[in-house]
């Protein structure tokens, strides 16, 4: 199965930084019917068919691990794309 990992560095509060998280999970959810639930005060799971990944909000650094499934794997480098730039323009 291809995967998507992506880190990217931060200096936000803890507050700050899951109000962040949560509008880029909603992003998430419009354009690409992922449903999001947070496991913890740190760590978000996105699912949908095909698709299962989390978000780790660490103190300097948030981390995106996500599984795609084959009929997902010919969108990886547009979903890839879209979730990096997001994570740059969110949280630089």
């Amino acid at each position: 199965m291809p995967n998507i990992s992506l880190r990217q560095r931060h200096n936000k509060n803890p507050d700050e930084l899951r109000e962040l998280i949560k509008q880029m999970a909603a992003t998430l959810e419009e354009r690409y019917q992922l449903s999001s639930r947070w496991l913890n005060n740190d760590e978000v799971e996105v699912t949908r068919s095909g698709i299962k990944g989390r978000i780790t909000l660490g103190a300097a650094e948030v981390k995106v691990d996500i599984k795609l499934g084959l009929m997902m794997a010919a969108f990886k480098s547009t979903i890839e794309s879209e979730i990096s730039r997001s994570m740059a323009k969110k949280l630089a």
